[in-house]
This record gives structure tokens, sequence and C-alpha cells, in this order.
């Protein structure tokens, strides 16, 4: 497709721009309840395709079994996260105790090494000594300060969750189609077939996206844990589990996920640290050669090089959250303009060019 010359195009496309980025900065700047909110239209999105495959193959069942059978794997399920939730807080609860023999242990490691440096000076080993042991102090401090805001920030979110889930959910499976009515009869008539378009591949590209990701997360989520549990790290589902949820955070997430796995394994044995550490680099390797070349591919087509550079643009500006979501942001992002320029260089054609006057060549 040719560029367009027309000025009224940029300056249109510009302001779009603009508007995007105003609303992007916005919601990351209430992130908190953008987060719950993303995390609430991730919750009716497998809800709903879970509705959806439930009801294809119970097309034949009367309304009352249907009904019934769905009441039944609700008490599965509330009763599998009851049981896991009380597992897992056995888990943080030792966690505590397994960090300070942890610091213990390094605490041991730093005596002994600055025992054995009698060739120094006493007043350079004391320095050296004091400077180590304050350090790990510090770091193991700062790390316990960090699971205690986690648990803190957990409390806020689940609040948030009970109180603004229940109206998303009616609003989608209530009142869905008058809300997609309402939308587009402010949408001008020469504008709608652009909207038609764009919303639909968004929509698109969204599913694809999410799926991928879903199938990616839950593979991580398994080798890590069979990984965990055959080396005999305590707490291995949710280690497992919390290193598929990170392999969504680009290039940091797995180094974050693969720590406290590894810490967790020093207090049972140095030989079960490495070969923890041995299951994160395996979980990273299937996933950088198999999951993401044969399968994340095929659903998500951005350039590797746009990719890095979206990352740290995105990581710079807002941190964690915007590196898991810069790919879909760029992707809707770039959808919406394609559509705005299309529909633009519809409306402001590009003028012809003035014909050059013709040169006779005198004989």
């Amino acid at each position: 497709m040719p560029i367009s010359t027309n000025k009224n195009v940029w300056i249109s496309l510009t302001a779009i721009l603009a508007v995007m980025c105003a609303v992007l900065v916005t919601l990351f700047y209430f992130q908190d309840l953008f987060l719950i909110f993303l995390v609430g239209l991730c919750l009716i999105a497998i809800v709903d395709k879970c509705g959806r495959f439930y009801n294809k193959y119970t097309t034949k069942l009367t309304h009352l079994q249907r009904l019934t059978g769905i009441v039944f794997i609700l008490i599965i399920l509330a009763v599998a996260a009851i049981l896991f939730v009380s597992s897992q807080m056995a888990v943080f609860t030792n966690l505590f105790s397994d960090m300070s023999q942890i610091q213990g242990m390094i605490d041991e490691g730093t005596n002994f090494v600055f025992a054995t440096l009698d060739v120094l000076p006493d007043s350079l080993s004391v320095m050296l000594e004091n400077y180590f042991v304050n350090l790990t102090n510090s770091v193991f401090s700062s790390l316990t300060e960090t699971i205690s805001t986690m648990f803190s920030e957990a409390l806020f979110y689940l609040f948030s969750a009970v109180l603004l889930y229940p109206i998303m959910f009616k609003l989608y499976f209530k009142e869905k189609e008058n809300i997609q009515k309402r939308i587009e009869s402010y949408v001008p008539k020469k504008f709608k077939k652009a909207y038609t378009n764009s919303t639909t591949a968004i929509l698109t590209q969204a599913n694809n996206f999410f799926v991928a990701k879903i199938i990616e997360s839950i593979c991580i989520a398994v080798i890590t844990s069979v990984g965990f549990y055959l080396v005999g790290i305590p707490g291995w589902l949710f280690f497992g589990i919390l290193s598929g949820l990170l392999n969504n955070v680009p290039y940091i997430g797995p180094t974050l996920a693969a720590i406290p796995p590894v810490l967790i394994g020093l207090t049972v044995g140095i030989n079960v640290a490495f070969w923890a550490g041995i299951v994160s680099v395996v979980a990273q390797a299937v996933d950088n050669f198999y999951l993401i070349p044969f399968m994340i591919s095929d659903k998500v087509n951005v350039n590797p090089l746009t990719t890095v550079i979206v990352v740290l643009v995105f990581a710079q500006l807002f941190g964690a959250l915007g590196m898991i979501l810069c790919i879909p942001i760029y992707i809707f992002a770039k959808i919406i303009l394609t559509e705005a320029y299309n529909q633009l260089i519809q409306m402001f054609p590009s003028k012809p060019a003035k014909p050059q006057p013709r040169i006779e060549k005198q004989s």
C-alpha cells in the first residue's frame, strides 16, 4: 500500500495515537485497579470458554441435569482450592524459618572463610566480616519485608476482587449484547466498517494470545512441578505454579521464579538446590526451543526485534506490569492504527501530482 501524502491523514493518525497513549498512561497510573480488572477479564474469558465447552457436550441433558453437573464441578474446584491453600500456608509458615536457616548457613560460611584468612590484618578482616554480615542481614530483612508486603497487597486485591468481579460477571453474561449495541449506536455509519474490523481483529488476536500464554504457562508449571517434586523441594506444587505464572514476565520472570526453590533447596541440601536450578533451566530450554517457536509464534505473529524493543520500552515506562502486557498492547495498537489509516486514506485521498511541463528539444 502506498504511503499517503495528505497531511490530514498524518495529523489525524497522530491525534489517535496521542489519545491511545493518554488512555494507556491513565490505566497504568491506576495499575492496581487495572491489574484487578485484567485478571477479572481473564477469569471471564476462562469461564466463558468452559461454559461453551460444557454446553457443547451436554446438549442432550436436561436443564436440571446440566445445573447439577455445574454445581458438582464447582464443589470439586472449591474443595481442591481449599486443600491447596491450606497445604501451601504451611509452606509459607516454614519459609521464614527456612530463610533463617539459610541466613545462618551463610553466616557460618562467612565466618569460616574469614577465619582462614589469617594473612590479612585484624582490622581489615574484621571490617570485611562486618560488611558481609551486614549485607546478608540487609538482604534477608528486605526479602522478609517484601513477602510481608506481598501478603498485604494480596489482601487488597482479594477485597477488591470480591467487590468488583460479581459486577463484571453480571455485566458480561447478562448485559453483554445490550452494551455492544449501545456502543455501536454511538459509532457513525461511515466508521462502522472500520469499527467492526478493528473489534473483530482485536478479539481474535486477544483470544490467540490468551490461549498461547495459557498453554505456555501450564506446560512450564507442569514441568517445574514434576521436577521440583522429584528432586525433593518442599512446596513443589506452589513453586511450580509460581514458575508458570512468572514465565509471563519476559526475561526476568524465569530468573525470579528459580530463586525461591533454589533457596528452599539449600535448607535440604546443596545437591537439592543444584537440581532445582537444573529443573528451571530445563523448563526454559523447553519453552525457548519448543513452545515459543512451534506453538506461541503461530498464534502471535510479532517480529523478534520488535518484541525486544517493545519490552525494553514498556519495562522502562511501566515496570513489570508493562513487560507482561507490552505484546498484547502493541498488537492491539497496531490493529487500531492500521484500520484508522485505511479509513483516513479513504476520507483524505492523496492529491495527484501536478504534471511537469514538457520541455521540447530544439533541433
